[in-house]
């Protein structure tokens, strides 16, 4: 099929994935000379109702969506074949290495490591379970996380499903054994049914072994059998791991709290925080004014000769300094190269300004760095912070 032209547009270049009545190919687009993936589904008399109900929901909730570590929806499209038809779904093209093909290759990764692409996970999740209604993936395994020019992406979004609260019962059953949790035999899927199959895949990674061929006790995996692992963060995958729902972690929020301080959220205190990490309130001697509204987030942090103004609209982010009204630096990057909230506390007793303190937005390789020059309050910038982890919705990291 290589070199052939569909949507008249798009050269197909090779086949990346098979199954029955559907292609994955990778082609270039003839018009922006760019690669892009087409995902076909076959409409034939072989076709199940919820292939295409899946499919059909996949292109849906892609248009709806917009996150820099979920490859882009461009577009959709028919395709006439010589005994059938094909919807086509276009996503634009992430050159990376799925970490399945990394567990092939005989790479198994550490604590570390595992903890890292947790958190990246997490806030893929927090993006997509904060929005209303939540939507549920139901199939997070190595091969559908890719690695790309150190950004971590989810893919495949075929058995992606929006949750209308309750026990959301389907009577389709989707996911990949090993890594979907019980209830999704049954046709059940809940927000936690995520978290579920994110702690599959970490130990995965940590052992370079499928789930269902490790030691188990009773349904659960045992990860007392797991060389290398420390108490904190076995107990962390256990708790990600419980069959029963309401025992596992029910919020992405909950699982991130516990990742970063070592232990489950105990007390309320604990648990609101955990619930709402955006609580923190402006400050009442700040003189930096922020705006925001669905599309376009502004920032303006005033100095003693002028201004620096950080801009977040669909398309870039862009931090920009004037000195006495005079454009004196400009930074932009695409918005959807947005990975990564950093944020680190000044040391008030260091005799030397850290170049990394203040809150860090990384966009592809370029750092957008907020309260350094000028320097701003550790009240301020934990409130600038958690602004813009909840609009941007993406975990602060520490």
């Amino acid at each position: 099929m290589a070199g052939q032209i569909l949507g008249q547009r798009y050269q197909v270049e090779r086949q990346i994935g098979k199954q029955t009545g559907r292609w994955t190919l990778l082609a270039k687009d003839l018009d922006t000379q760019e690669f892009v993936v087409l995902k076909l589904i076959f409409i034939d008399e072989q076709l199940e109702w919820d292939d295409l109900k899946l499919f059909e929901r996949e292109v849906e909730i892609l248009k709806s969506i917009s996150h820099p570590s979920i490859p882009r929806y461009l577009g959709y499209f028919e395709h006439d074949l010589p005994n059938a038809k094909a919807m086509v779904l276009i996503q634009n093209y992430v050159e990376g290495k799925s970490l399945e093909q990394c567990l092939q290759q005989g790479r198994i990764f550490t604590e570390p490591e595992a903890k890292q692409l947790g958190k990246a996970l997490l806030g893929i999740l927090q993006y997509l379970h904060g929005l209303q209604p939540p939507i549920i993936h139901r199939d997070i395994k190595p091969s559908n996380v890719l690695l790309a020019n150190r950004q971590l992406y989810l893919v495949d979004f075929g058995s992606v499903k929006r949750f209308s609260g309750g026990d959301s019962t389907a009577f389709t059953v989707v996911g990949t054994y090993g890594y979907m949790p019980p209830e999704q035999f049954s046709g059940r899927a809940v927000p936690a049914s995520d978290l579920y199959s994110l702690a599959a895949t970490l130990v995965a990674l940590i052992t370079g072994t499928h789930p269902s061929s490790l030691p188990h006790r009773g349904a659960k995996i045992d990860l007392s059998q797991v060389p290398n692992l420390s108490t904190e963060f076995a107990d962390w995958l256990g708790w990600l791991l419980e069959a029963n729902v309401p025992q596992r972690a029910k919020t992405v929020q909950e699982a991130l709290y516990a990742l970063e301080h070592g232990h489950r959220p105990t007390s309320a205190l604990e648990k609101e925080t955990a619930t709402n990490r955006s609580s923190v309130t402006k400050p009442a001697d700040t003189k930096v004014v922020l705006t925001k509204d669905t599309d376009v987030l502004e920032l303006q942090i005033p100095s003693r000769l002028g201004q620096v103004e950080l801009v977040i609209d669909r398309q870039t982010i862009s931090l920009s300094t004037k000195r006495l009204g005079v454009a004196a630096g400009r930074q932009q990057a695409p918005r959807h190269q947005i990975q990564k909230l950093h944020y680190r506390q000044p040391d008030p007793t260091s005799p030397t300004s850290d170049p990394d303190a203040g809150v860090t937005i990384w966009a592809g390789s370029e750092k957008f760095i907020l309260g350094n020059n000028p320097p701003l309050s550790p009240a301020e910038l934990e409130w600038i912070a958690q602004e813009l982890s909840a609009w941007l919705k993406l975990a602060v990291n520490a």
